[in-house]
């Protein structure tokens, strides 16, 4: 299987799975995009699914992209054992989106950014400024620089790591200071921020929490 995307490898060997439920903050999301009237969401490297076809049943029309083919058949069979529609499938990499220009009402993006370098995110998010429209808002959910994996694997640059070991192993992983990753989305206004640490047994899970808008 040489020559497949760390996150293809990943799903195919059965080292990565999705069970979880849909996060809270995109619950509260979707009720503040249907407040809003939104009708059309990207969900930002969907993985199998499990916000798009949360998206599809509150009545919206979802795009989930991935880069694992894996992912993305289980998605599928998800979408097919719950007779939902409107959700189109696209496999893809996150730094060059195959949409036009200004076409999502809404971004929906957890724990996919940070898995790239700088460049890398920053083309991403350029390609997300881009296919939003006027006026659109996002939520990104993305690793801080205070959660225990930081400093874990091999150094790729700096405040970047490719885990070396465990279900992620192979996989990059950025973790972001607040200031860092509000540069990266200085093109947007920026509507709040929160940093959540959940304590564990080896330190704590950190994550921040970005909402933001197209102006």
């Amino acid at each position: 299987m040489a020559g497949l995307h760390p996150w293809e490898l990943a799903w195919k060997e059965g080292r990565w799975y999705e069970v979880s439920p849909p996060f809270p903050a995109v619950i509260d999301f979707s009720t503040q995009l249907k407040e809003a009237g939104v009708k059309t969401v990207l969900d930002f490297g969907c993985g199998a699914g499990r916000h798009s076809v949360y998206l599809a049943k509150q009545g919206f029309r979802v795009v989930g992209f991935d880069v694992s083919s894996t992912a993305l058949r289980t998605m599928n069979q998800r979408l097919k054992s719950e007779s939902l529609e409107g959700v189109l499938i696209v496999e893809s990499e996150m730094s060059g989106l195959p949409f036009v220009d200004e076409c999502f009402d809404a971004v929906v993006s957890t724990n996919v950014l940070h898995h790239a370098t700088t460049v890398g995110i920053r083309r991403a998010v350029d390609e997300i400024h881009r296919v939003m429209g006027e006026g659109a808002s996002g939520l990104i959910v993305t690793l801080s620089e205070n959660d225990y994996k930081n400093g874990s694997g091999r150094l790729l640059e700096a405040g970047t790591y490719v885990l070396t070991e465990g279900d992620e192993q192979g996989i990059m992983h950025r973790f972001f200071s607040k200031e860092e990753l509000l540069s990266c989305f200085g093109a947007f206004e920026i509507l709040s921020i929160k940093e959540e640490l959940i304590p564990i047994g080896r330190g704590s899970r950190g994550h921040f929490y970005l909402n933001f808008k197209k102006g």
